[in-house]
């Protein structure tokens, strides 16, 4: 089995890649080498986007508006360019640090769509992959979660 060197953990906003450095005494403590938040992941779509314009005026009084617009999939083109640009930085993080074998987690709702956009050299080096979100665990508990990562 091929050890693996690095760590990378992502939510649907953020990612997190941890370079692995085994301890003779202590077993492997890992070391913070990317982090990156996607901004566009974060806060309500109606914080976002407004349909001001396709608004009509509100029965409840003067200056109050009623959108009957629809979202025709805004959410869901969102979630793609999200999930694309951590797979982008995914592999661009896992070739910079020229890494035989990798360790993946993230939650299972993004989970295969990230995995699936990733480019096979990159994909094929995965060694171990956690379906759970551990973006904000602290790097000392991470290893606990990889099962690469336990001494045997």
């Amino acid at each position: 089995m091929t050890p693996s060197t690095l760590v990378v953990v992502a939510d649907r906003g953020s990612l997190k890649a941890y370079k692995v450095n085994e301890t003779p005494n202590r077993g492997p403590s890992l070391q913070l080498v990317q982090a990156f938040n996607i901004m566009d992941a974060h806060g309500r779509y109606q914080d976002k986007m407004t349909d001001q314009a396709g608004a009509f005026p509100d029965a409840a009084g003067p200056g109050a508006m009623n959108s009957t617009a629809e979202r025709h999939g805004i959410e869901n083109e969102t979630d793609r360019r999200v999930q694309r640009e951590l797979a982008d930085k995914i592999a661009e993080t896992v070739t910079r640090e020229s890494v035989e074998g990798w360790s993946f987690a993230a939650p299972s709702t993004i989970h295969a769509a990230i995995t699936d956009l990733l480019p096979n050299e990159v994909r094929d080096r995965i060694v171990e992959h956690v379906n759970s979100d551990l973006v904000n665990l602290e790097p000392a508990k991470l290893p606990g979660h990889f099962r690469s990562l336990q001494p045997l």
